[in-house]
């Protein structure tokens, strides 16, 4: 599930020790059901171009979240049309009239008691995607704010803060920090489009081995499918792939490790050849498995 996937993640990243404290018991217990708001109609992987803001108000001590436009409704967030009771909601922070960038707030979308979307939240599922079925397993979802009102420690604040009068001061730690939910979720579905793959060619080349079609002139047997060039020419590329793509699925999982335990000794050398590592690769290895 994207609680434990994505949501528990960008907490524990982001989050201070309080916040977690907090949140992080309640996620584990399924006492809520989270999900990452990131992505929007008009933008996905351009966090920098998200609409979505998150204005504070000093007198009460509140973020404003707000959808400005059509395209900054979220679009597309797994767990959100049906289930999700929280999300952490990327969104433009501002506070005494300046726009200090993306940040991740926790905001509770949908009432505790019977399920229904809070006042100034619309809520919907996208319905059918198109392409593979697989697609549909999840209910992905769209979601608006109308000056939806959270309190000011419901600002993730490992990297930033905002004080109660309002000033935004920032860490010592890198905003790349930002994207370290992403980067877990991307070598996750690297390792899953190898094993996807795998499988795939496992049963096509066991089938093509046991198979046989068509027998020589003289009535000898019949030829197994596998010992056909054309056969050979679409199974054993996908065959090599399956086996690269476990390899550098394998490294990935070794290059974020190393990254965190360097995180946790405030080292942030090879934190964005992770995020290029594995927004590529990921690309890379769905495209070619149909796994996204």
């Amino acid at each position: 599930m994207l609680i434990c996937g994505m949501f528990v993640p960008a907490i524990k990243g982001q989050g201070t020790e309080e916040q977690q404290k907090k949140w992080l018991p309640m996620a584990y217990k399924f006492q809520i059901i989270g999900c990452y708001a990131q992505t929007e109609l008009g933008h996905g992987s351009n966090v920098q171009g998200l609409e979505t803001t998150a204005t504070f108000d000093p007198k009460t001590d509140e973020f404003v979240i707000h959808s400005p436009t059509l395209t900054s409704s979220k679009w597309w967030p797994g767990g959100l049309g049906k289930a999700s009771t929280h999300a952490v909601v990327y969104a433009r922070l501002i506070t005494e009239g300046k726009d200090y960038g993306i940040h991740g707030f926790i905001v509770q979308l949908r009432s505790l008691e019977d399920h229904s979307p809070l006042p100034g939240i619309t809520l919907g599922d996208i319905g059918g995607k198109f392409g593979s079925g697989a697609y549909n397993s999840m209910d992905n979802g769209v979601l608006r704010f109308d000056h939806v009102r959270i309190p000011r420690d419901q600002m993730l604040m490992r990297l930033s803060q905002v004080t109660r009068e309002g000033k935004y001061v920032h860490s010592d730690v890198p905003k790349q920090l930002l994207y370290g939910t992403m980067v877990f979720v991307r070598q996750t579905i690297v390792a899953d489009a190898s094993k996807a793959l795998s499988r795939a060619v496992c049963i096509a080349v066991r089938y093509s081995a046991i198979r046989k079609q068509f027998g020589s002139q003289d009535g000898g047997p019949e030829t197994k499918v596998l010992d056909y060039k054309t056969q050979q020419s679409r199974l054993f590329p996908l065959l090599a792939s399956a086996y690269a793509f476990r390899f550098v699925g394998d490294w990935l999982k070794w290059l974020y490790m190393d990254v965190t335990q360097k995180l946790e000794a405030k080292d942030y050398s090879t934190l964005q050849e992770a995020h290029a590592c594995t927004a590529g690769l990921k690309a890379v290895t769905t495209s070619a498995t149909g796994c996204h």
